[in-house]
């Protein structure tokens, strides 16, 4: 109850440190709203100043990512779906299971439980691995060892084409009482005024990009819900 009343009394503002994580990941700066690391219950305080609250988000975003930096095409199926019925032709499999199995191998360089040409992961550390850094698509070079530098690249690419994105709807919305509020990661938040409507096929078309989201809404943003447009 005291950390709620500390948060409504606090900066309303968010002030997002581009430089907290070597990856590029956005962090908070002390004293700003803390929207990263806020408790989900208490996301009942943040309420748009427009009708609605409306979120972008990709689907599997490090996997598309992954899918992405080896060439490949993107599923336009929920990719952990996908992944169960082509990478590991179980169609008894969870998506639970299938989630986990694949991000336990993802992420151990010693790990040979997948073998699959669609996932390559050494062609893509030939690629972007260089004498002890990470060149990414967005050029940065970050300095890491080789068993962190998958990690590093799939992390730091999904955060840089997040905030790309959230610099396109911006200027989209350059004008409209509807407004980019928050960015949660992976994620894109817009205050949305219903007046605007016919501008979110659009938006939702640029965030996506070729890859494939899911998009909620909501009168606060704890209380979010699928919607369809």
């Amino acid at each position: 109850r005291n950390k709620l009343k500390e948060l409504i009394s606090g900066s309303p503002y968010i002030d997002y440190n581009m430089f907290g994580t070597v990856t590029g990941r956005l962090t908070t700066s002390p004293g700003s709203f803390p929207a990263l690391t806020i408790k989900k219950e208490y996301r009942k305080i943040m309420k748009p100043a427009n009708e609605l609250f409306i979120s972008l988000d990709y689907n599997g975003a490090e996997i598309r990512t992954l899918l992405e930096l080896c060439g490949q095409p993107q599923p336009e199926e929920d990719i952990h779906v996908w992944n169960i019925h082509n990478i590991f032709e179980d169609p008894e499999m969870s998506r639970e299971a299938a989630k986990l199995a694949f991000f336990a191998w993802l992420y151990n360089p010693d790990s040979n439980d997948i073998r699959t040409s669609v996932y390559d992961k050494e062609k893509i550390l030939d690629r972007y691995y260089i004498d002890g850094y990470i060149n990414t698509p967005y050029g940065r070079k970050i300095k890491v060892d080789q068993r962190k530098a998958l990690n590093y690249l799939i992390q730091s690419t999904t955060a840089d084409k997040v905030l790309e994105k959230a610099v396109l709807i911006d200027k989209m919305l350059e004008d409209k009482k509807s407004f980019v509020s928050l960015i949660m990661h992976d994620e894109i938040v817009i205050d949305y005024c219903d007046d605007e409507r016919d501008m979110i096929a659009e938006i939702k078309e640029t965030f996506e990009g070729g890859y494939v989201s899911n998009i909620k809404g909501g009168k606060d943003f704890y209380s979010m819900s699928e919607v369809s447009i």
